[in-house]
């Protein structure tokens, strides 16, 4: 039995009143909307035009939404019953942009078609590799999740686009008074003040912002231009198609995602109960299957994949709600603000330092939860060998990728993702020493 955490205003199963509902879902919309811009950039790089860049947009948010839903829910196959928003994940966004390149919108959707079909196999065979997952691995995924958000993060902060660029004084205050708000909220907020820290730290970014001239009189024009309601609907909406030379890449790609939406899901487990000691299989396997069905609508639908949001599930974990009832608010919110183009625009038009200071915010809380998994699981020789040298060579993917770039093409998938790698590792190092305790059995 769960014991719930003291300090959780709303637990899992609680109904907040619905005007707190309704706020804590418009905090993880904003989350969930930080990533809007992929579609924005795929679609125009392959020469949409404005009609279509929306449409794909709302097609994203409405899979997201849905998908948002269904991992709320806890049926016997579907749903982990968790608060795990989706969002269009920066997974998918390389292998996706290659897919459209070659075969237009068409190819992408048929394509990430077959990337949730692929997670589906993964979740339903997870309960027979739990061995493989046991807490110090399940508490380095959940680190290395955090870590892969640490470089977005940090140069939406500093107000950098690109490698080499100056760091801009104007977004560095912005991001720091932001920042500040919201810890400032979460530890200082009585009561249930601190529900909202997220909100109250982008309210105020958001008129610094103005302020200091980063939401541009531009941005603002293209927001009154929009329509206040539109139907999404493109020329050749219903043409989906799919190449055998892609499978491959979407195949490694759908089970990175699904790792990650692993980690995300033990996050979920480890704040919802003080007495976590394991990763709970079979639940997490329905959460991986809502999650691919997540993906497979993206297709279907006509949007660009999604994944399951490390933000958000910090963030609840940071506010102190972790209802699942947020996850139908922020869903069904996510789905009608689909067709009001004019307000996802405020939404889409976030700046940079606010985002910034968010994934900042959350990430925290991600790092101290990937520590406390990992260190609560008992730390020996073996386990320290087995974290420490996966975290290395994970680490080092990030710090210094160009130390791989000779690495042979046929393992080449392991090293695209400092998660993907430093995860294989450290199942394959964790059989590899208890090879002595098999023997011996």
């Amino acid at each position: 039995m769960a014991k719930r955490p003291e300090h959780l205003i709303y637990g899992l199963d609680d109904s907040p009143p619905l005007a707190v509902l309704f706020l804590l879902g418009v905090q993880h919309i904003f989350l969930m909307s930080s990533s809007i811009a992929f579609p924005i950039v795929l679609v125009s790089e392959i020469g949409g035009g404005f009609d279509q860049v929306r449409s794909v947009v709302a097609l994203t948010m409405i899979s997201c939404g849905i998908g948002t839903i269904i991992q709320s829910l806890r049926l016997r196959w579907l749903g982990s019953g968790y608060l795990c928003p989706n969002l269009c994940g920066p997974n998918f966004f390389a292998s996706s942009m290659a897919a459209a390149w070659l075969g237009g919108l068409p190819l992408m959707r048929g394509m990430t078609i077959v990337a949730g079909l692929v997670e589906i196999v993964f979740a339903r065979g997870l309960h027979r590799i739990k061995f493989l997952f046991p807490p110090e691995i399940s508490g380095l995924v959940v680190l290395m999740v955090a870590e892969s958000i640490i470089p977005l993060g940090v140069s939406k902060f500093l107000g950098i686009n690109y490698e080499g660029e100056p760091i801009q004084v104007t977004c560095l205050l912005v991001a720091f008074i932001t920042l500040f708000v919201m810890v400032g909220v979460n530890i200082w907020g009585k009561g249930k003040l601190k529900l909202y820290s997220v909100l109250a730290g982008m309210l105020t970014g958001y008129l610094l912002s103005v302020g200091a001239g980063l939401l541009t009189a531009a941005q603002f024009q293209s927001i009154a231009s929009a329509p206040w309601i539109a139907l999404p609907n493109y020329d050749g909406f219903g043409n989906i198609t799919f190449r055998w030379s892609l499978l491959p890449t979407f195949v490694i790609i759908s089970i990175t995602g699904a790792l990650k939406s692993f980690g995300n899901l033990i996050m979920c487990e480890k704040v919802n109960d003080t007495q976590w000691t394991a990763p709970d299989t079979r639940r997490i396997g329905n959460g991986l299957v809502a999650d691919s069905v997540c993906v497979i609508l993206s297709g279907v639908l006509g949007g660009v994949a999604s994944d399951t949001s490390a933000s958000n599930v910090a963030f609840s974990s940071a506010s102190g709600a972790t209802s699942r009832v947020i996850g139908y608010m922020a869903g069904g919110l996510f789905i009608v603000l689909a067709f009001f183009p004019r307000i996802t625009g405020v939404i889409s038009v976030m700046p940079m330092p606010v985002m910034g200071a968010i994934l900042i915010f959350v990430t925290c809380f991600m790092i101290a939860s990937g520590i406390q998994i990992i260190v609560g699981a008992g730390m020996d020789n073996r386990r320290t060998f087995v974290i420490g040298i996966s975290l290395i060579f994970g680490l080092s993917l990030d710090l210094l990728p160009a130390l791989f770039a000779g690495v042979p093409y046929a393992i080449r998938p392991l090293f695209d993702s400092s998660l993907t790698l430093s995860t294989v590792l450290a199942v394959l190092l964790n059989q590899l020493l208890r090879l002595d305790e098999k023997l011996s059995f």
